[in-house]
This record gives structure tokens, sequence and C-alpha cells, in this order.
């Protein structure tokens, strides 16, 4: 793949982006806006057969940081797609129309770190009991710090 090539082929695609980023030699970071996520996800998984691999979050100093990790089985490069939410309103459009392997895991994120997948096809826990306080999530830096 010609790297170089690909970002600007990407970006003019869907101006959108906010950057594309090498991160190693066979890594490529997209940061997006939540709102390209459906739309950039349908094209690699579906129109480039792409495979999904899975989906990591993290609450980090600028947001909740969610990853979506994809790859190009051809030329053997990963490309992630990373968008930012704000801590007071976590929403994104789940990405489970598309990929519907995704349904596990953002379950998962919302259990751990609150982040709600709007239209999910099953939005109820995964890992975490039915008498779990709401609003608490256990990978948030204020739940973290209030534990310590």
């Amino acid at each position: 793949m010609d790297i170089e090539k690909y970002m600007t082929d990407i970006k003019t695609k869907f101006p959108k982006i906010i950057e594309t980023e090498v991160v190693n030699k066979k890594r490529l970071m997209i940061y997006i806006p939540k709102d390209l996520l459906l739309e950039i996800g349908d094209y690699l998984f579906n129109e480039l057969g792409y495979r999904y691999i899975i989906v990591t979050a993290m609450d980090s100093k600028e947001g909740l940081e969610i990853i979506y990790h994809l790859s190009d089985d051809k030329s053997g490069w990963v490309v992630n797609l990373n968008v930012m939410l704000p801590r007071n309103k976590p929403e994104i459009e789940s990405l489970t129309p598309v990929v519907y392997g995704a349904e596990w895991i953002e379950r998962e994120i919302y259990d751990l770190l609150g982040i709600k997948f709007l239209n999910h096809p099953k939005p109820e826990r995964f890992l975490l009991a039915e008498d779990w306080p709401k609003g608490k999530f256990p990978l948030r830096r204020e739940y973290i710090e209030e534990k310590n």
C-alpha cells in the first residue's frame, strides 16, 4: 500500500477527517468526528473489505476516546478510527449496523466507561451486575480517584 496516496485519497473522499497519522510502519490512525463513524466504517468494512478487529476505549486527558481497529489483510496495514467524545455527553452511533461483531464490545465499553452507543440493538448491561450503581463507571478517572 502506498500510504501517502492512501491518506490523500481517504481525506479527499471524507473531507471531515480531522487528521491522519502513521503511528508505526503498519498502523495508520485516522482521527474523525463522531458523525463520520458509520459512513467511513461502512466504506472500510463493506467496500474495501477490511476485517474488523476490535474496539477499544479509554478515559484520556482530552475526553473519552474510542478507537476502532480494522485490518487491511491484503497489505498488512491496521487502520484505526479514533473518535474523541466529551465526558459530559459521551454518545456515538453504534457501529453494529455496519459491523455486527461490535455488539458485545460496545456493551462492555458502556458498562466500564459510560459511553452510550445510540441505536445499539441490545443496549443492556454486559459485564457489571444489574445492581451496580447507576452513573458509576469503573474505568472513568473520577471513579478510580474516588476509590483511592
